[in-house]
């Protein structure tokens, strides 16, 4: 076979792959549904084609019956691909990567030995593909009938002249008149005054008013005494007061009266304004619109 009038896809060498590793015995076929939510399904091949040299290199992942020589299974499994690639491909293959991803038991209790996998022939003899013959039916026509005649006129009686707009007259803007920039104000520096203090006032004795003399009192004669009938009093009874004990008082010293103190004047702040930055050059550029022809 030549490389040069055929074309081989990635995906044709996998599914090679795929069926020649499942011929070995010992191998075995894993379906994603039944392995759980994250179980894959094996075999899995991954093939690289190098077009250039028309060489194939091949990662292949399998799952294994238990108990089973393993790596007797690996090696028949990577001389099987081999050999299936070069037959029904025609194409030589670099590489072969096999790893063991999965093993799992034999449920009837049987195993894999060595002579299975010793007795088990990596090639593979392509069978011709049979096609039966197609017969070939000739298509049964009617006879030719008679063309109408087809009247044709000329389009150019329906055109009619089209009226272009003129464009619409485009207007540049002027640019705005530069701004004259306006000294800053700087206010006069306040003088600073000192507090006045007022004068201590001197302290003035309280005068009293002169005594004045006694004024005599005069005490008019008593009047005719008559007879008071006083009421019969009852005997006094004993009152008896269960007194309590006093307490002692303690009197604290009154405290000595202190002189009030003004506060102590604070130092006057003199505000100093900022020194003048030089002003910075402002340019403004005019808006130029998209519709702008006249550049």
């Amino acid at each position: 076979m030549d490389t040069s009038f055929y074309h081989v896809s990635e995906r044709t060498i996998e599914r090679v792959a795929e069926v020649a590793a499942s011929t070995v015995p010992g191998s075995r076929n894993i379906d994603a549904k039944l392995a759980g939510l994250a179980g894959r399904s094996l075999p899995r091949i991954e093939a690289h084609i190098d077009r250039t040299t028309g060489l194939v290199a091949i990662d292949a992942e399998i799952a294994t019956s238990y108990p089973a020589p393993v790596a007797a299974i690996t090696d028949a499994v990577r001389a099987t691909i081999i050999a299936h690639i070069r037959t029904l491909a025609g194409m030589d293959v670099s590489r072969v990567n096999v790893t063991v991803a999965n093993v799992e038991s034999i449920d009837d209790g049987s195993r894999v030995t060595w002579d299975d996998v010793a007795t088990h022939d990596a090639f593979i003899i392509p069978e011709p593909i049979q096609v039966s013959p197609t017969e070939i039916t000739h298509p049964v026509t009617s006879e030719r009938e008679e063309l109408a005649p087809i009247e044709a006129r000329s389009l150019v009686d329906d055109m009619r002249a089209v009226t272009t707009p003129t464009p619409p007259s485009v207007r540049t803007p002027k640019p705005p008149k530069p701004v004259i920039v306006s000294g800053v104000d700087v206010p006069e520096p306040l003088e600073p005054f000192a507090p006045e203090t007022p004068m201590p006032v001197a302290l003035r004795a309280p005068s009293l008013p002169a005594l004045q003399p006694l004024a005599p009192i005069a005490v008019k004669a008593f009047g005719h005494m008559r007879p008071v009938e006083v009421p019969w009093q009852r005997p006094l009874r004993d009152i008896t007061v269960d007194r309590q004990p006093l307490k002692p008082v303690t009197i604290q010293p009154s405290a000595r009266p202190t002189s009030p103190r003004g506060p102590a004047p604070k130092p006057v702040v003199i505000p100093q304004a900022p020194q003048p930055k030089p002003l910075q050059q402002i340019t403004i550029e005019p808006v130029v619109k998209y519709y702008d022809r006249t550049n």
